[in-house]
């Protein structure tokens, strides 16, 4: 399995696979999530977030876990993803993910969860969760 998280020092951007590298897609779309200009978004036929690139101050953190393969953990009836364990005072919805953030202004990106996990299968998200 492929890593899930990718990071590119000369172009300093970070990229997240939201889904497995086994999953077959094309990217639609690549849209700038509104709340956040450091978070662009690639957006697959069926209107899943595929991958998320990180540009910023955002890239930094996640340099540190480059290589990482297993990126989400399952609680009630979602899949999360944390960067940090800060709480959460904000949240962004968009194709049935929450982007959330640890300030008011959507600055602070401290991890996302996928909530609308049928659009996401549910399946496909078990193999990248620890």
């Amino acid at each position: 399995m492929e890593s899930s998280i990718t990071f590119d020092k000369e172009a300093e951007l970070a990229y997240l696979y939201t889904l497995p590298s086994s999953v077959q897609y094309k990217v639609k779309s690549t849209d700038e999530l509104e709340v956040n200009e450091y978070l662009e978004l690639d957006i697959d036929e069926d209107g899943r977030i595929v991958g998320i690139e990180f540009f910023g101050p955002i890239t930094s953190k996640l340099s540190k876990i480059v290589g990482s393969k297993k990126i989400y953990r399952e609680n009630e009836e979602k899949f999360s993803f944390r960067l940090t364990e800060e709480e959460i005072k904000s949240k962004f919805n968009y194709n049935g993910i929450d982007f959330c953030f640890s300030d008011d202004d959507f600055q602070e990106f401290v991890g996302f969860d996928v909530v609308d996990v049928k659009n996401y299968n549910e399946e496909f998200l078990r193999i990248i969760t620890e």
